[in-house]
Protein backbone atom coordinates (compact mmCIF):
# COMPACT_ATOMS: atom_id res chain seq x y z
CA UNK A 1 0.00 0.00 0.00
CA UNK A 2 1.17 3.39 -1.14
CA UNK A 3 1.62 6.15 1.93
CA UNK A 4 0.46 9.72 0.91
CA UNK A 5 2.07 11.18 3.82
CA UNK A 6 3.85 14.66 2.74
CA UNK A 7 7.22 13.35 2.54
CA UNK A 8 5.68 11.69 -0.48
CA UNK A 9 3.36 14.52 -1.94
CA UNK A 10 6.40 16.66 -1.50
CA UNK A 11 8.63 14.02 -4.05
CA UNK A 12 5.70 13.99 -6.38
CA UNK A 13 6.16 18.06 -6.74
CA UNK A 14 9.71 17.42 -7.52
CA UNK A 15 9.42 15.37 -10.43
CA UNK A 16 9.47 17.38 -13.67
CA UNK A 17 6.23 15.60 -14.98
CA UNK A 18 4.18 17.16 -12.26
CA UNK A 19 5.67 20.50 -13.81
CA UNK A 20 5.12 19.48 -17.47
CA UNK A 21 1.33 19.14 -16.55
CA UNK A 22 0.76 22.40 -14.61
CA UNK A 23 2.76 24.07 -17.89
CA UNK A 24 1.01 22.48 -19.90
CA UNK A 25 -2.58 23.80 -18.34
CA UNK A 26 -1.31 27.57 -19.00
CA UNK A 27 -1.18 25.93 -22.40
CA UNK A 28 -4.65 25.44 -21.83
CA UNK A 29 -5.98 28.74 -20.72
CA UNK A 30 -3.57 30.64 -23.52
CA UNK A 31 -6.21 29.61 -25.76
CA UNK A 32 -8.93 31.47 -23.95
CA UNK A 33 -8.08 35.04 -24.23
CA UNK A 34 -10.84 36.16 -23.15
CA UNK A 35 -10.55 34.22 -19.99
CA UNK A 36 -6.91 35.53 -19.33
CA UNK A 37 -8.32 39.22 -19.73
CA UNK A 38 -11.23 38.83 -17.64
CA UNK A 39 -10.04 36.83 -14.42
CA UNK A 40 -6.31 36.77 -14.87
CA UNK A 41 -5.09 40.16 -16.45
CA UNK A 42 -7.42 42.28 -14.77
CA UNK A 43 -7.60 40.98 -11.27
CA UNK A 44 -5.13 37.92 -10.47
CA UNK A 45 -2.17 39.67 -11.81
CA UNK A 46 -2.84 43.38 -11.10
CA UNK A 47 -3.04 41.47 -7.21
CA UNK A 48 0.58 39.74 -8.02
CA UNK A 49 1.84 43.27 -9.36
CA UNK A 50 1.27 45.05 -6.67
CA UNK A 51 2.88 42.87 -3.91
CA UNK A 52 5.58 42.09 -5.80
CA UNK A 53 6.45 46.26 -6.60
CA UNK A 54 5.50 47.13 -3.08
CA UNK A 55 8.13 44.15 -1.74
CA UNK A 56 10.88 44.98 -4.30
CA UNK A 57 10.19 48.52 -3.33
CA UNK A 58 11.74 48.59 0.19
CA UNK A 59 15.18 47.74 -1.79
CA UNK A 60 17.32 50.20 -3.44
CA UNK A 61 18.67 48.47 -5.34
CA UNK A 62 17.23 45.53 -8.26
CA UNK A 63 16.81 42.42 -6.19
CA UNK A 64 15.46 41.05 -9.86
CA UNK A 65 18.69 41.37 -11.22
CA UNK A 66 20.15 38.82 -8.23
CA UNK A 67 17.93 36.62 -8.55
CA UNK A 68 18.73 36.07 -11.99
CA UNK A 69 22.47 36.25 -10.89
CA UNK A 70 21.48 33.53 -8.47
CA UNK A 71 19.47 31.79 -11.09
CA UNK A 72 22.15 31.33 -13.87
CA UNK A 73 24.94 30.08 -11.36
CA UNK A 74 22.83 27.48 -9.64
CA UNK A 75 22.15 26.32 -13.33
CA UNK A 76 25.92 26.70 -14.30
CA UNK A 77 26.65 24.71 -11.22
CA UNK A 78 24.08 21.98 -11.48
CA UNK A 79 25.45 21.56 -15.22
CA UNK A 80 28.99 21.30 -13.74
CA UNK A 81 27.85 18.61 -11.29
CA UNK A 82 26.25 16.66 -14.13
CA UNK A 83 29.44 16.07 -15.71
CA UNK A 84 31.22 15.24 -12.15
CA UNK A 85 28.16 12.79 -10.98
CA UNK A 86 28.87 9.93 -14.30
CA UNK A 87 27.37 7.29 -12.61
CA UNK A 88 24.11 9.12 -11.74
CA UNK A 89 23.16 11.35 -14.78
CA UNK A 90 19.36 10.28 -14.68
CA UNK A 91 18.83 12.25 -10.95
CA UNK A 92 20.99 15.39 -11.89
CA UNK A 93 19.43 15.92 -15.01
CA UNK A 94 15.74 15.33 -13.26
CA UNK A 95 16.96 18.07 -11.08
CA UNK A 96 18.12 20.48 -13.75
CA UNK A 97 14.56 19.96 -15.46
CA UNK A 98 12.78 20.53 -12.38
CA UNK A 99 14.20 23.93 -11.82
CA UNK A 100 13.90 24.96 -15.57
CA UNK A 101 10.41 23.65 -15.49
CA UNK A 102 9.33 25.68 -12.09
CA UNK A 103 10.93 28.64 -13.48
CA UNK A 104 8.74 28.66 -16.58
CA UNK A 105 5.59 27.94 -14.46
CA UNK A 106 6.53 30.67 -12.12
CA UNK A 107 7.22 32.97 -15.25
CA UNK A 108 3.65 32.29 -16.54
CA UNK A 109 2.20 32.50 -13.37
CA UNK A 110 3.57 36.06 -12.25
CA UNK A 111 3.36 37.96 -15.39
CA UNK A 112 4.13 35.42 -18.41
CA UNK A 113 0.45 35.38 -18.68
CA UNK A 114 -0.52 38.38 -20.37
CA UNK A 115 1.33 37.94 -23.33
CA UNK A 116 -2.02 35.86 -24.46
CA UNK A 117 -5.02 38.51 -23.06
CA UNK A 118 -6.83 40.07 -25.68
CA UNK A 119 -5.39 42.87 -27.87
CA UNK A 120 -5.53 46.13 -26.38
CA UNK A 121 -6.82 47.48 -29.64
CA UNK A 122 -9.84 45.38 -28.61
CA UNK A 123 -10.08 47.25 -25.45
CA UNK A 124 -9.65 50.59 -26.29
CA UNK A 125 -11.81 50.40 -29.52
CA UNK A 126 -9.26 51.15 -32.06
CA UNK A 127 -9.14 49.99 -35.59
CA UNK A 128 -7.27 46.91 -36.30
CA UNK A 129 -7.47 47.55 -40.30
CA UNK A 130 -3.81 48.02 -41.90
CA UNK A 131 -2.94 51.51 -42.67
CA UNK A 132 -2.76 53.16 -45.78
CA UNK A 133 0.31 55.08 -47.13
CA UNK A 134 -1.57 58.03 -47.00
CA UNK A 135 -2.15 57.62 -43.29
CA UNK A 136 1.67 56.72 -42.78
CA UNK A 137 2.85 59.78 -44.48
CA UNK A 138 0.49 62.56 -42.83
CA UNK A 139 1.15 60.67 -38.71
CA UNK A 140 4.52 61.05 -39.69
CA UNK A 141 4.44 64.41 -40.32
CA UNK A 142 2.10 65.32 -37.54
CA UNK A 143 4.83 63.73 -35.23
CA UNK A 144 7.70 65.57 -36.95
CA UNK A 145 5.79 68.99 -36.56
CA UNK A 146 5.39 68.29 -32.64
CA UNK A 147 9.18 67.00 -32.37
CA UNK A 148 10.70 70.00 -34.01
CA UNK A 149 8.19 72.48 -32.10
CA UNK A 150 9.22 70.67 -28.70
CA UNK A 151 12.93 70.81 -29.63
CA UNK A 152 12.79 74.15 -30.55
CA UNK A 153 10.75 75.17 -26.96
CA UNK A 154 13.19 73.07 -25.09
CA UNK A 155 16.27 73.95 -26.51
CA UNK A 156 15.26 77.71 -27.97
CA UNK A 157 17.75 76.85 -30.98
CA UNK A 158 16.90 74.01 -33.86
CA UNK A 159 20.41 73.14 -33.96
CA UNK A 160 20.95 72.14 -30.35
CA UNK A 161 19.81 68.77 -29.28
CA UNK A 162 17.64 68.51 -25.86
CA UNK A 163 19.35 67.50 -22.97
CA UNK A 164 17.17 66.16 -20.05
CA UNK A 165 18.42 68.27 -17.10
CA UNK A 166 16.79 65.43 -14.63
CA UNK A 167 18.76 62.67 -12.40
CA UNK A 168 17.86 59.23 -13.66
CA UNK A 169 16.25 59.06 -10.04
CA UNK A 170 13.79 62.28 -10.78
CA UNK A 171 12.76 60.63 -14.05
CA UNK A 172 11.76 57.47 -12.15
CA UNK A 173 9.86 59.66 -10.10
CA UNK A 174 8.21 61.67 -12.87
CA UNK A 175 7.14 58.66 -15.03
CA UNK A 176 4.12 57.65 -13.13
CA UNK A 177 2.31 61.04 -14.06
CA UNK A 178 1.74 60.01 -17.38
CA UNK A 179 0.14 57.34 -16.87
CA UNK A 180 -2.26 59.11 -14.60
CA UNK A 181 -3.09 61.21 -16.70
CA UNK A 182 -4.25 58.57 -19.12
CA UNK A 183 -5.64 55.57 -16.55
CA UNK A 184 -9.25 56.79 -17.29
CA UNK A 185 -8.43 55.98 -21.12
CA UNK A 186 -6.66 52.31 -20.32
CA UNK A 187 -8.55 51.63 -17.51
CA UNK A 188 -5.78 50.66 -15.62
CA UNK A 189 -4.12 52.87 -12.38
CA UNK A 190 -0.58 52.07 -11.66
CA UNK A 191 0.02 52.13 -7.93
CA UNK A 192 3.08 51.29 -6.01
CA UNK A 193 5.92 52.64 -8.40
CA UNK A 194 8.95 50.45 -9.10
CA UNK A 195 11.64 51.39 -11.53
CA UNK A 196 15.22 50.99 -10.59
CA UNK A 197 18.49 51.02 -13.05
CA UNK A 198 19.80 47.75 -14.15
CA UNK A 199 23.12 46.63 -12.08
CA UNK A 200 23.84 44.62 -15.61
CA UNK A 201 23.54 48.04 -17.67
CA UNK A 202 26.66 47.26 -18.83
CA UNK A 203 26.22 44.35 -20.16
CA UNK A 204 22.97 44.94 -21.34
CA UNK A 205 24.37 48.08 -23.46
CA UNK A 206 26.47 45.34 -25.71
CA UNK A 207 22.55 43.30 -26.20
CA UNK A 208 21.04 46.63 -27.08
CA UNK A 209 18.82 46.32 -24.66
CA UNK A 210 17.35 49.90 -23.38
CA UNK A 211 15.26 47.79 -20.55
CA UNK A 212 13.21 45.37 -19.50
CA UNK A 213 10.91 44.57 -16.87
CA UNK A 214 11.70 41.36 -14.20
CA UNK A 215 8.54 38.82 -14.30
CA UNK A 216 9.64 37.37 -11.49
CA UNK A 217 9.97 40.42 -9.03
CA UNK A 218 7.73 43.41 -11.00
CA UNK A 219 10.65 45.25 -11.42
CA UNK A 220 10.74 47.64 -14.41
CA UNK A 221 15.15 48.00 -14.83
CA UNK A 222 16.46 50.87 -16.81
CA UNK A 223 19.53 50.79 -18.65
CA UNK A 224 21.21 53.65 -16.79
CA UNK A 225 24.20 54.48 -19.95
CA UNK A 226 21.32 54.90 -22.60
CA UNK A 227 21.31 58.33 -23.62
CA UNK A 228 19.42 60.50 -21.61
CA UNK A 229 16.98 62.16 -23.57
CA UNK A 230 15.28 58.37 -24.23
CA UNK A 231 14.59 57.42 -21.21
CA UNK A 232 11.55 58.95 -19.97
CA UNK A 233 9.64 57.04 -23.15
CA UNK A 234 11.61 53.62 -22.22
CA UNK A 235 10.14 54.12 -18.88
CA UNK A 236 7.29 54.35 -19.40
CA UNK A 237 7.16 51.43 -21.89
CA UNK A 238 8.57 49.61 -19.19
CA UNK A 239 5.49 50.78 -16.46
CA UNK A 240 3.22 49.54 -19.61
CA UNK A 241 4.65 46.12 -19.12
CA UNK A 242 4.18 46.38 -15.19
CA UNK A 243 0.72 47.33 -15.79
CA UNK A 244 0.38 43.80 -17.49
CA UNK A 245 0.35 44.96 -21.41
CA UNK A 246 3.53 42.20 -22.52
CA UNK A 247 2.68 42.55 -26.34
CA UNK A 248 6.03 44.91 -27.56
CA UNK A 249 3.63 46.74 -29.82
CA UNK A 250 1.33 47.70 -27.29
CA UNK A 251 4.22 48.55 -24.56
CA UNK A 252 5.71 50.66 -26.89
CA UNK A 253 2.25 52.43 -27.37
CA UNK A 254 1.03 52.73 -23.89
CA UNK A 255 4.38 54.23 -23.06
CA UNK A 256 4.16 57.04 -26.05
CA UNK A 257 0.71 57.76 -24.83
CA UNK A 258 1.97 58.17 -21.21
CA UNK A 259 4.76 60.53 -22.56
CA UNK A 260 3.00 62.59 -24.73
CA UNK A 261 0.28 63.37 -22.19
CA UNK A 262 3.08 63.75 -19.33
CA UNK A 263 2.68 67.32 -17.74
CA UNK A 264 6.79 67.57 -18.57
CA UNK A 265 7.58 68.98 -21.75
CA UNK A 266 10.74 66.69 -21.58
CA UNK A 267 8.67 63.34 -20.94
CA UNK A 268 6.26 65.02 -24.00
CA UNK A 269 10.01 65.17 -26.27
CA UNK A 270 10.80 61.55 -25.52
CA UNK A 271 7.72 60.13 -26.20
CA UNK A 272 7.25 61.96 -29.62
CA UNK A 273 11.26 61.55 -30.99
CA UNK A 274 11.03 57.40 -30.00
CA UNK A 275 7.69 57.30 -31.99
CA UNK A 276 9.49 59.07 -34.88
CA UNK A 277 11.55 56.74 -35.08
CA UNK A 278 9.74 53.84 -35.36
CA UNK A 279 7.35 55.69 -38.09
CA UNK A 280 10.70 56.63 -39.93
CA UNK A 281 11.61 53.03 -40.18
CA UNK A 282 7.77 52.30 -41.57
CA UNK A 283 8.42 55.13 -44.51
CA UNK A 284 11.80 53.91 -45.32
CA UNK A 285 10.56 50.49 -45.69
CA UNK A 286 7.26 52.16 -47.93
CA UNK A 287 9.25 54.82 -49.71
CA UNK A 288 13.07 55.32 -49.79
CA UNK A 289 12.97 58.56 -51.26
CA UNK A 290 10.22 60.23 -49.36
CA UNK A 291 11.81 58.68 -46.12
CA UNK A 292 15.13 60.99 -47.23
CA UNK A 293 13.18 63.88 -47.77
CA UNK A 294 11.35 63.66 -44.32
CA UNK A 295 14.96 63.69 -42.95
CA UNK A 296 15.20 66.82 -44.29
CA UNK A 297 12.65 68.05 -42.21
CA UNK A 298 13.58 67.36 -39.09
CA UNK A 299 15.45 70.29 -36.94
CA UNK A 300 19.35 69.67 -36.78
CA UNK A 301 18.83 69.35 -32.90
CA UNK A 302 16.60 66.43 -33.34
CA UNK A 303 18.92 64.66 -35.64
CA UNK A 304 21.62 65.11 -33.10
CA UNK A 305 19.54 63.38 -30.36
CA UNK A 306 19.17 60.71 -32.78
CA UNK A 307 23.12 60.61 -33.75
CA UNK A 308 23.46 60.15 -29.85
CA UNK A 309 21.57 56.44 -30.01
CA UNK A 310 23.62 55.97 -32.72
CA UNK A 311 26.76 56.60 -30.89
CA UNK A 312 25.79 54.01 -28.18
CA UNK A 313 24.88 51.50 -30.46
CA UNK A 314 28.39 52.51 -32.01
CA UNK A 315 30.20 51.94 -28.76
CA UNK A 316 28.81 48.76 -27.25
CA UNK A 317 28.69 47.11 -30.49
CA UNK A 318 29.20 42.89 -30.02
CA UNK A 319 29.97 40.68 -32.53
CA UNK A 320 27.68 38.11 -31.42
CA UNK A 321 23.47 39.42 -32.23
CA UNK A 322 21.20 38.46 -29.72
CA UNK A 323 18.15 39.12 -31.78
CA UNK A 324 17.82 36.02 -32.87
CA UNK A 325 17.07 34.81 -29.44
CA UNK A 326 14.92 37.58 -28.70
CA UNK A 327 12.49 37.03 -31.84
CA UNK A 328 12.76 33.12 -30.95
CA UNK A 329 10.91 33.98 -27.14
CA UNK A 330 8.54 37.00 -28.50
CA UNK A 331 7.02 34.20 -31.41
CA UNK A 332 6.66 31.23 -28.85
CA UNK A 333 5.02 33.64 -26.72
CA UNK A 334 2.37 34.85 -29.23
CA UNK A 335 4.15 37.39 -30.90
CA UNK A 336 4.24 35.95 -34.33
CA UNK A 337 5.91 39.09 -36.06
CA UNK A 338 8.86 38.68 -33.15
CA UNK A 339 11.33 41.61 -33.12
CA UNK A 340 9.27 43.32 -35.73
CA UNK A 341 6.16 43.84 -33.28
CA UNK A 342 7.97 46.87 -31.88
CA UNK A 343 7.71 48.46 -35.18
CA UNK A 344 3.57 47.44 -34.97
CA UNK A 345 3.10 50.05 -32.52
CA UNK A 346 3.04 52.38 -35.78
CA UNK A 347 -0.35 50.59 -36.34
CA UNK A 348 -2.16 51.49 -32.89
CA UNK A 349 -0.81 55.56 -32.97
CA UNK A 350 -1.88 55.75 -36.54
CA UNK A 351 -5.59 54.17 -35.32
CA UNK A 352 -5.29 56.02 -32.00
CA UNK A 353 -4.35 59.61 -34.15
CA UNK A 354 -7.41 58.82 -36.41
CA UNK A 355 -9.83 57.92 -33.94
CA UNK A 356 -8.82 61.66 -31.76
CA UNK A 357 -8.28 63.82 -34.39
Amino acid sequence: MKQFGLKNISKQYQHPLFWVFTIFSFKIFSNTPHFIERIYARHIYQIIAVVNRWFASFFPFSIGDLLYFWGFAYLFYQILQLGIQIKHPKQQLLKISTFLLKTIWIFYLSWGLNYFREPLAKSLQLSTEKYTATQLINVTDSIISRTNRLQYQLTGNDTLAVEIPYSIDNIFQKTPDGYRQIANYIHVKYSVPCLKTSLFSKQISYMSVSGYLNPFTGEAQINKFYPKVFLPDIASHEVAHQLGFAPENEANFLGYLAAIHHPDLYFNYSGNIDALYYFLVELRRYDPKIYRAYLKKLHKGVLKNFKEAQIFHQKYRFPIDFSSTYDSYLKLNNQKSGIRSYNEMVQLVIAYESANY
